[in-house]
């Protein structure tokens, strides 16, 4: 195991709760089978009221009349399939598409070596018999290149996740029983087996606003997004923050597009909106395209205003979770002196939660979008911090 990788019990079975808990989510992963990986000025607009982008529960607005609204605004936010021909322009967009795919296809996520691979395969009360075939396929499995971006959660946290998440099916359970006991804990399962756990941290976002209001063009239900992966502060971050001046009209300084105590020195990468399965998936895209504008919109305001208009941000991974199935969309912005065209790339059918292969599909994508967030995102993030001369 990784050193700093703090997980919960392995063995520990997660159940569902008729109330949501508080605190850590239990149920990581154990990873004692494997070897350890060696080392987005306001525009803010008279017209826009409370009423214009309601939740898509008031029932006054559906989630394609909501896109509808955001194509409509002034700095317009588009949705487009990645078969369109634009997307295959944008090389950013296309790099993680094409690595994205690849995972989301089961190629490349394992990583069991020969002896492990061997005891896989004789032990007929590990996996059920459709698993079992699956992780048989050679295609599926390749100990080196997985652990580029981390090591595999052991089988039997991921075995108990899937019963859990059955459960939660069966039992018509709530969003927060949802994402309290499935989807949170999927997440923490990755970023424990992650190669940049000590790097990164996942943080609530169910509480959190947008704030100054005036980043985005639209109102929001209270609730926007759940989870966010973020950076851990290191020295230059820490730094630079001494030097941060809070966002009029906002009285708090935050690096994000949020006041919210819990990640206003902590630079989000990663945004996850999740849903129960009675919901669709479709009613995160405007919430997320909003949200993540925001972001952009904050990002753009920590340099000069000649050099905002100029910034290139890179494409950025979003993920949408429906209950057992888990989405993966990107945000692109290009700039330009009239603000720019942001397109949200729908979409990658990433695994699902029914069964431990496409357990390890999601865990594998995950792995990806936390590599994006330290060898892509921080990066850049320094150099605004170095344009910004902080």
């Amino acid at each position: 195991m990784e050193e700093g990788n703090t997980l919960g019990d392995p063995e520990k079975t997660p159940r569902p709760t008729k109330k949501r808990k508080q605190g850590t989510a239990e149920g990581a992963s154990d990873v004692s089978s494997v070897a350890p990986p060696e080392d987005f000025d306001a525009l803010s607009q008279s017209s826009a009221t409370n009423s214009e982008l309601e939740s898509h529960k008031s029932g006054r607005l559906s989630p394609s009349k909501q896109m509808a609204q955001l194509e409509d605004l002034e700095r317009p936010v588009k949705v487009l399939d990645f078969g369109s021909a634009e997307a295959s322009m944008l090389e950013n967009v296309e790099k993680m598409r094409v690595e994205a795919q690849l995972l989301a296809d089961g190629i490349g996520i394992l990583g069991y070596n020969d002896d492990e691979l061997a005891t896989l395969q004789s032990s007929q009360s590990c996996l059920e018999p459709r698993d079992l075939s699956r992780f048989n396929y050679a295609w599926a499995n390749d100990f080196f290149k997985r652990r580029e971006t981390g090591i595999m959660p052991g089988l039997t946290p991921v075995r108990n996740l899937v019963s859990a998440a059955i459960q939660c099916e069966s039992d018509r359970e709530h969003e927060n029983t949802w994402n309290e006991d499935i989807h949170k804990v999927l997440i923490n399962m990755a970023l424990g087996t992650s190669r940049y756990s000590q790097r990164l941290a996942v943080k609530s976002l169910k509480t959190a606003y947008i704030d100054p209001p005036n980043l985005t063009e639209v109102s929001l239900p209270k609730r926007v997004v759940d989870y966010g992966i973020v950076f851990v502060p290191d020295d230059r971050i820490k730094k630079a923050f001494l030097q941060l001046q809070p966002l009029a009209p906002a009285r708090v300084k935050s690096w994000n597009h949020t006041t919210a105590k819990n990640v206003r020195q902590t630079p989000i990468a990663v945004n996850i909106e999740t849903k129960a399965s009675d919901k669709s998936w479709t009613d995160g895209k405007p919430q997320l395209a909003i949200w993540t504008g925001a972001l952009f919109k904050r990002l753009q305001k920590l340099v000069r205003d000649e050099a905002a208009a100029n910034l290139r941000i890179p494409a950025m991974p979003l993920v949408i979770v429906q209950g057992h199935d888990w989405h993966l969309l990107i945000i692109s912005h290009q700039p330009s002196p009239e603000g720019g065209k942001t397109v949200i790339w729908q979409k990658i059918d990433i695994g699902n939660t029914r069964n431990c292969f496409d357990v390890h599909k999601i865990i594998a994508v995950l792995h990806l979008m936390m590599q994006w967030a330290e060898m892509t995102w921080r990066p850049w993030f320094y150099s605004v911090l170095d344009l910004a001369k902080m």
